[in-house]
């Protein structure tokens, strides 16, 4: 009687480590994904506290520098937004606030008077505002995934798409 060997055969050791590479690919593709989904989903939760809270500021005439301004504003660059007080952007005034954006999403539309949404001290609502040119629009570059935000007269986002 013959004794049997115990062990592993080449091609079940090449099998398993081919599985085990299949399930590590899916994983990191999946995990990688969502971290691209997160970073816009990021911003743009990010930017639309800001706009909120900078609508808030404007109804609630808030004291800047000694005065009550106009107004308070948010200007748009391409891989940047401004937060500023005032009716008009001024690039010098020193209250300016700055905020950048990942370096993987930037605003691929603007379509605003002077890139600017401004809201009107007291009321809150849009100065200037116009029907055709109410919105932004921002792209996710290594995604491709875009998301536009569209508001009202009244200062109020009406969606998010």
């Amino acid at each position: 009687m013959k004794t049997g060997q115990h062990g592993f055969v080449l091609i079940e050791i090449i099998v398993v480590f081919g599985l085990i590479a299949t399930l590590i690919t899916l994983t990191s593709l999946n995990v990688f994904g969502s971290s691209r989904k997160a970073t816009l989903t990021g911003t743009i939760d990010t930017l639309v506290s800001d706009i909120k809270s900078t609508q808030t500021k404007a109804m609630s005439a808030t004291v800047q520098g000694g005065v009550v301004p106009l107004g308070y504003g948010i200007r748009f660059g391409t891989n940047q937004y401004i937060l500023f007080s005032g009716l008009t952007y001024n690039p010098t005034d020193t209250s300016n606030a700055i905020v950048p954006l990942d370096s993987r999403v930037l605003f691929s539309a603007i379509s605003l008077p002077d890139n600017s949404v401004v809201f009107a001290s007291q009321s809150g609502d849009v100065a200037g505002f116009s029907p055709t040119a109410n919105s932004v629009t921002l792209n996710q570059i290594d995604s491709g995934e875009v998301k536009t935000i569209q508001f009202n007269r009244y200062g109020t986002i009406t969606g998010i798409n």
